[in-house]
């Protein structure tokens, strides 16, 4: 009963956090040099309606990563390398939810808010580089989270 549950556990950690890391390489990879070549109002307004519809949809898989990873912690044998594995998900998850609610969702609401009145904030540029210097400790964070949900998953066959 405890390998069904663990890799059920497992299956709704890498989807979910699958979704997450897919966003955030995304962005680091693509979207940020993408955006570089746009005008102000343009970063405005896309950014500001992809955080407006990002952010009312994307809390449910970083839940759910989280919690799957967590439970998988204490449905491993503790101590094993899949509980340890586990704990590696959870910190980069865990790192990966810090840089977001610390630097990036206060930006996504100013983006948001300026999208949703049609006006580009005279700091729309700097907005734009504070939410990208978070980008690849979000990503590494993801990283990790996944990597460690692999292992985890290698561990415990």
């Amino acid at each position: 009963m405890t390998s069904v549950l663990n890799g059920g556990l497992l299956i709704l950690a890498l989807l979910s956090a699958g979704v997450v890391y897919g966003t955030d390489v995304f962005f680091a990879v693509v979207g940020r040099a993408a955006l570089r070549g746009v005008s102000d109002a343009a970063l405005t307004e896309t950014m500001g309606r992809l955080h407006q519809v990002g952010d009312a949809r994307m809390p449910i898989f970083g839940a759910t990563a989280l919690i799957s990873a967590l439970a998988l912690v204490f449905t491993a044998r503790p101590g094993s390398a899949a509980s340890l594995f586990a704990l590696l998900a959870l910190a980069g998850l865990g790192t990966q939810l810090a840089a977001y609610l610390r630097v990036a969702q206060p930006i996504n609401r100013q983006q948001t808010a300026a999208a949703q009145r049609g006006v580009t904030p005279p700091n729309a540029r700097e907005l734009q580089q504070r939410w990208d210097s978070v980008l690849p400790l979000r990503a590494l964070g993801m990283t990790a989270a996944v990597l460690g949900l692999i292992c985890c998953a290698l561990s415990l066959r």
